[in-house]
Order: structure tokens, then sequence, then C-alpha cells
């Protein structure tokens, strides 16, 4: 049993294995997914494990989804995982605000998208599902960000990991 499975879309990808420690994880994200496509998927294959990390909802502005339609997959997905995994924790990780979102203007939507994700999650099952803000690490700066304004750099996920890690540690092996 993974100590945490990752699901989502490219910006999990790319992270392929975080160096959280001596966690076991295994990264099922897959590029260009929409919520809608986590929606739809068989949750029951993904590998077992004691946490679930979620990243999604970023793809779907790109594809003009409905942000209210968006933040409705991502909650079913959440509390999915959660029903068929009664006794793992569920995390997301909050829509990345970047400068592709910047220059889309999108800025103020994913503020509002992330809202009502983190108020949904908040207390859902039981306190199971945990919001992660990880924006206030990359602060939407270029440096982080490869030439698309979207993904990230290598150094972002090197930094991403040094300061997550005490925090994902922490979640992921509390009881």
């Amino acid at each position: 049993m993974h100590d945490i499975v990752m699901i989502g879309s490219s910006i999990f990808e790319f992270w392929q294995k975080p160096k959280w420690g001596t966690l076991n994880i295994s990264n099922n994200a897959i590029r260009s997914t929409q919520s809608l496509d986590w929606y739809n998927s068989d949750l029951s294959t993904l590998p077992k494990a004691k946490n679930y990390l979620v990243y999604c909802g970023s793809n779907d502005l790109i594809y003009g989804v409905p942000p209210e339609q968006t933040v409705a997959n991502i909650n079913v997905v959440l509390f999915s995982l959660a029903k068929l995994n009664p006794d793992a924790k569920i995390g997301y990780f909050s829509i990345m605000k970047c400068p592709q979102k910047q220059e889309a203007q999108q800025l103020n939507v994913i503020d509002k998208m992330n809202k009502h994700i983190k108020t949904a999650t908040c207390c859902g099952i039981n306190n199971r599902i945990h919001y992660f803000d990880f924006n206030e690490y990359i602060n939407n700066d270029k440096k982080w960000f490869n030439n698309d304004g979207l993904h990230l750099t290598e150094q972002a996920y090197q930094m991403l990991d040094e300061k997550l890690e005490p925090v994902i540690s922490q979640w992921a092996l509390a009881s």
C-alpha cells in the first residue's frame, strides 16, 4: 500500500515522484485531463493508499468549462475518493495561479473557485478532506514557470519539495 497516490493533470504528472521524506508515492496524474475526466474515471482502480492527493481544474479553464461546473466536478471526485477509501485522507491542491491564467484574466475566477473548493473540503467527510494552497509558494512568479506560463520548472518542483515536505509528511503520517 502506498502512502500517497496522486491524481490530476500535468502539474502533478510532471512532478513525477515528489521528494517528501520517506513517503511511498504513486503518481497517476495524466496531462491534459480535466475535472470531468476524473469525475468519469473509475477511481476504484487506483492503487490503494493511505492518502490521495488531487490536482485538477486548471485545464477546465483552458477549455472553457464553466467555473461552477468545475468546482462541482472536483467536489464529486474528492468525496467519491473519500467514500471509496473510508480509511484514507484526501488532499486537494489549489488551482494554480500562473502567468498564462493572468494573461487570460482568470486570476479572480481561480480565487473564487479555490475559495469554493476550500469551503466544501473544510468539513468534508469527518474532516478527512484537506485543502492545500500551494499558490503561496509560487506566488504567480514567472521565475517558477516554463515559457508557456503554465507548467512549472524543475527548480519550482525542487522548491515545492523543500517547502511542502514537512507539511505533506505531517499530513500523510498523522492518524
